[in-house]
């Protein structure tokens, strides 16, 4: 396969492939059944007419020359049944009580409950063993918005939390006020008035018929501008605490990295949300962020230069960390695998390097932050350039 590098308008890396001529040549080796899988996928149902993907806007559709189109579900994301607790890396505690488990309730994902997983044939390669997820992202901040913030939740009340919605109250004046069962649940763990806020939220947002989804973030948010969701994988499907497939992982994540996103967006005030929406052309729902997991072991055991084999073990990796970069040994059982959407560190000690971690990613989400900060100001340039030339024209008749 070629590879090309590009960049879009939006200055955003991108990566275009093409078959090479070696590729072609082995095309011909492959069996009937794999060719007819792609058939199914690349032409018009009954006819040989090539589909061609465009973008509305909102969907992807698979069109053909005669007219005929239908919706894509790339998209779409496959939705699993999981019981998770709060987890906040104790580095970023200051004081308060402890995180709440829902491990009683683990067994709630296996008895009935399903999944939207269309590839039922999953090969679970590699998996892990109490399992710790950890998304972080910057947002400016400061100490005026922190004093916003514990003020928006009650962290200064008798009565500390409830619940949070996005929602504008747009007659405020009426005595009742309706809105969608999409609320979130907040319960604060600690707190300083200027500096930072820890607190637990527990999303309520409906899921599919079937799935079973008990999510409960650990959110740490700082003057700094770093916000860090934390989750303690509970039970997957009918896997509770050990063995949880990367599989599995990889669409918790999507998860995670969705309802952070809507969570704190709720509570940040308009004026950080509309220069994130500034800054993430409009897209700030799916705005990219850093992963940073963390197990007490993972099967099979190897040394980190197997797990970059090019092959089955570094392809499951990817699922959940990216392109993979690097990989080291840390000890003779603690390994940390460093990809360009995240990091995973596998071993009976990984907890211990919590602090050196979270600092780390304090730089990697601001980098992300600034990555994006500069494409804007290129499109804004661009912008600029184009309205010049448009008024330097202003004296010329049309």
């Amino acid at each position: 396969i070629n590879a090309l590098l590009l960049t879009s308008k939006s200055y955003k890396p991108g990566i275009c492939y093409q078959i090479s001529d070696k590729g072609k040549d082995l095309l011909k080796f492959v069996s009937k059944e794999e060719k007819k899988i792609v058939e199914v996928l690349a032409y018009k149902e009954g006819t040989t007419e090539l589909l061609e993907p465009s973008w509305d806007g909102n969907f992807y559709w698979m069109q053909a020359p005669s007219g005929f189109r239908r919706k894509s579900t790339i998209t779409d994301t496959e939705a699993i049944s999981y019981v998770s607790s709060a987890y906040i890396p104790l580095c970023l505690r200051y004081g308060g009580r402890p995180t709440m488990s829902n491990s009683h309730k683990a067994h709630t994902s296996g008895f009935g409950a399903i999944d939207t997983i269309r590839d039922k044939g999953l090969d679970e390669v590699i998996t892990l063993n109490s399992v710790s997820l950890i998304v972080a992202e910057y947002i400016p901040f400061g100490s005026n918005q922190i004093v916003q913030l514990n003020n928006t939740i009650g962290s200064n009340e008798r009565v500390q939390g409830g619940y949070i919605s996005s929602v504008l109250d747009e007659r405020s004046s009426e005595t009742t006020v309706e809105m969608t069962s999409e609320l979130t649940s907040v319960d604060i763990l600690d707190y300083t008035p200027t500096n930072h806020i820890n607190f637990e939220a527990e999303i309520r947002y409906p899921e599919d018929p079937g799935v079973v989804q008990i999510e409960t973030f650990g959110i740490s948010l700082n003057a700094e501008g770093t916000c860090f969701y934390g989750m303690q994988v509970e039970a997957v499907m009918n896997k509770v605490k050990d063995k949880i497939s990367l599989d599995y992982l990889s669409r918790i994540l999507v998860d995670v990295q969705r309802d952070s996103s809507r969570i704190v967006d709720s509570m940040v005030s308009q004026r950080q949300r509309d220069l994130l929406d500034e800054i993430f052309c409009g897209d700030t729902a799916n705005r990219n962020k850093i992963n940073l997991i963390i197990a007490n072991d993972i099967s099979p055991h190897l040394t980190a230069e197997e797990y970059m084999d090019k092959g089955k073990y570094e392809n499951e990796l990817k699922q959940i960390i990216g392109d993979t970069k690097a990989a080291y040994d840390i000890s003779e059982r603690d390994t940390l695998v460093f990809g360009a959407s995240g990091l995973l560190l596998c071993g009976p000690y990984a907890r211990s390097h919590e602090p050196l971690l979270c600092a780390y990613l304090q730089f990697v989400t601001l980098d992300i932050f600034l990555q994006n900060y500069f494409g804007r100001l290129w499109v804004l340039k661009e912008d600029l350039d184009k309205t010049e030339i448009i008024v330097s024209c202003i004296g010329i008749d049309p």
